[in-house]
């Protein structure tokens, strides 16, 4: 961008994070960092303003990478710009600009991490993809640095076939998407002649695998251990423990809780109806009340002052907006997992877990699986059985005895 372009893109963001309600003094902290960044480009005759202008001005003035920042302090000089440049991309910014997943990035490999995401940025993925590739970018590089390789074009694909072999222990899905992650990666690699090979000679096709394992549920005593975790006197409190509940009793998915809106329930007759995320199906459930009264008591007593009228769910931190996906109810959910005591060992302990055990624990309870095929949302109730796979004294009674050769 020109310099006329970067005034108005800092006067813009600004007014917008006003908006937002971010305090004044953050508003100072971002004001005069990318003013001091104004006149670094001044002083250094930059005319044309990039994110690599940003990563030497940090690198110039404060000493450090500007991609490769696990101090606090570094993270917080580095955050502005990082907004900066996504809000003169997108008109919006996102709360956390760290190395995804808190991977460190070997030094030998900040520029060329650097470059891969500039790059990643240019594409106009979504968020959540460019977090994706970049996690999985800085992974493959760490692993690289691990084994002593300050080279990716001294990688070969034996090489490569040992970062996937270290995924292993991954659910089937999980690594499934690192792969075609990777892939993208080694072919960027191979075009710009950091790599002797490309993604496509490495993995010509993924193939799926079969589920490794039964699906992780919780028994009806755990649930409530889990949902004990949940401190309702706070507001935080009453925010997870009304999560929990639409999980543990609904089974609803964490991207529909993400989205529920005040519109989606009806008090006065005591039903959620809402559009599901993932099928584009329309779902209504009963409004019980063991998820009626927590919902109620969340947003009366601790649901934020939020300019989102409609979204039932606010963020705890401003801008106070809603959650944009079930990115953020899976964080509180396997926070609270974790901390409940449970034993997690071998299990997943996400919203999928508690929607898992919800129709397990219904099964216990002998609920057909017709009436638990509803309850879930799904257009068939051969979907329905898979979750059949996590109980297993329901696998021996469905299973059926091989006659006897009679030949």
């Amino acid at each position: 961008m020109n310099k006329e372009q970067f005034l108005h893109t800092k006067k813009s963001l600004l007014e917008k994070m006003a908006q937002d309600n971010y305090s004044d003094g953050m508003l100072r902290k971002y004001d005069w960092l990318i003013s001091h960044f104004e006149h670094y480009c001044e002083k250094n005759g930059i005319a044309e303003i990039t994110l690599s202008s940003a990563a030497d001005f940090i690198k110039e003035c404060f000493g450090f990478e500007m991609l490769a920042a696990p101090i606090p302090l570094q993270s917080a000089i580095r955050y502005p710009l990082l907004s900066f440049f996504e809000f003169s991309r997108n008109g919006s910014y996102a709360k956390r600009h760290q190395t995804p997943n808190s991977v460190d990035i070997p030094p030998c490999f900040s520029p060329l991490f650097e470059e891969y995401r500039i790059y990643i940025d240019g594409c106009g993925f979504k968020r959540g993809t460019r977090l994706k590739r970049l996690l999985i970018f800085a992974k493959y590089l760490s692993f690289l640095d691990g084994i002593n390789l300050q080279d990716t074009l001294n990688a070969t694909k034996q090489t490569a076939f040992d970062f996937i072999s270290s995924m292993k222990d991954l659910a089937p899905k999980t690594a499934r998407g690192y792969k075609a992650q990777l892939k993208s990666a080694l072919d960027w690699l191979y075009d710009n002649h950091y790599s002797t090979f490309s993604g496509n000679q490495l993995l010509p096709a993924i193939h799926g695998e079969d589920r490794s394992s039964l699906i992780s549920y919780y028994s009806a005593d755990e649930v409530a251990q889990i949902l004990d975790s949940a401190d309702t006197s706070t507001p935080n409190g009453k925010l997870e423990y009304s999560i929990l509940c639409l999980l543990a009793y609904l089974g609803i998915r964490a991207s529909d809780i993400a989205a529920l809106r005040f519109e989606n329930i009806n008090w006065n007759i005591g039903t959620l109806s809402f559009t599901q995320f993932k099928t584009g199906d329309p779902l209504t459930l009963p409004l019980l009340d063991e998820v009626k009264y927590p919902l109620a008591d969340y947003i009366k007593n601790a649901r934020p002052d939020s300019p989102d009228p409609e979204h039932v769910f606010i963020k705890r931190r401003a801008p106070y907006a809603c959650y944009p996906d079930g990115g953020g109810i899976y964080a509180i959910v396997s926070r609270c997992i974790k901390k409940s005591g449970v034993d997690i060992k071998g299990r997943h302990f996400g919203p999928h877990a508690l929607r898992h055990s919800m129709a397990t624990n219904l099964l216990s309870e002998n609920v057909p699986v017709s009436g638990i095929s509803d309850i879930l949302g799904h257009a068939s109730t051969i979907t329905t059985e898979i979750y059949l796979t996590t109980d297993e004294t329901h696998l021996k009674e469905l299973s059926l005895e091989v006659p006897a050769d009679e030949g």
